[in-house]
């Protein structure tokens, strides 16, 4: 484990799902690269300056059952990688923390993080 993840108040886990980004400008289909119930990380088309506020939906699976759980909170952009607009790029990678997220909704992806961890033999 480096420093960052001591540092980190939630878990983190790699996992792919759905994610819908709203923005003034645009909106955005996504995946998850990684989530936690404090945020998730993700790649998009479109340059988004740091402390941009938008809106999320995401689903979550339920653990055991055949649907998953929608999700839809406030975001805050917290890092967008490469720092700055470019025309030759594509692709820009953002770290989005969760804002507005309710208890139960946090805490159901909470649940799924530690129960992926738990199953992944390579955690400790």
């Amino acid at each position: 484990m480096n420093m960052q993840e001591d540092r980190r108040k939630h878990y983190r886990l790699d996992a792919v799902l759905p994610l819908k980004l709203f923005y003034t400008d645009a909106d955005f289909i996504t995946e998850t690269i990684n989530v936690s119930s404090g945020g998730a990380y993700c790649q998009i088309d479109k340059f988004i300056p740091v402390m941009t506020k938008l809106k999320i939906v995401m689903f979550i699976p339920m653990m055991g059952k055949k649907k998953s759980h929608k999700i839809t909170c406030d975001g805050i952009i917290v890092r967008t990688e490469p720092e700055y607009p470019a025309d030759d790029i594509d692709n820009y990678s953002v770290a989005i923390f969760f804002s507005n997220l309710k208890k139960s909704d946090r805490s159901k992806i909470a649940t799924y993080v530690k129960k992926k961890k738990k199953s992944d033999p390579s955690w400790n």
